[in-house]
């Protein structure tokens, strides 16, 4: 391999430049490694509560599919008919006719 020079002047000159300003450049990349550790801190409480939120969600999907296993089809509170209108139950339709 053939010793090239110029090539090795820019590299030491750019080490003695990196060296020389390490001291200025220190609060500024503590500052950096700050500012990226509180954005890694917000991220993570982010994802937290997003997780919960979906834990929450699928509570609710395994709470509606008990529900659904136990009533028979036409006795679900919400049941429709085949055109999607709504079906009221036996017990809401008394509560709506004794409150009229």
């Amino acid at each position: 391999m053939k010793f090239h020079t110029p090539s090795f002047i820019l590299g030491f000159g750019s080490a003695v430049v990196v060296m020389g300003t390490a001291r200025r450049l220190k609060p500024a990349v503590v500052e950096i490694g700050a500012l990226g550790l509180h954005l890694a801190h917000l991220g993570r409480a982010v994802l937290e509560r997003q997780r919960e939120h979906a834990e929450d969600l699928w509570a609710e999907v395994e709470e509606r599919a008990r529900h659904m296993r136990k009533a028979p089809r036409r006795a679900r509170a919400g049941a429709t008919t085949g055109n999607g209108k709504h079906v009221p139950s036996a017990a809401g339709a008394q509560a709506n006719a004794a409150s009229h």
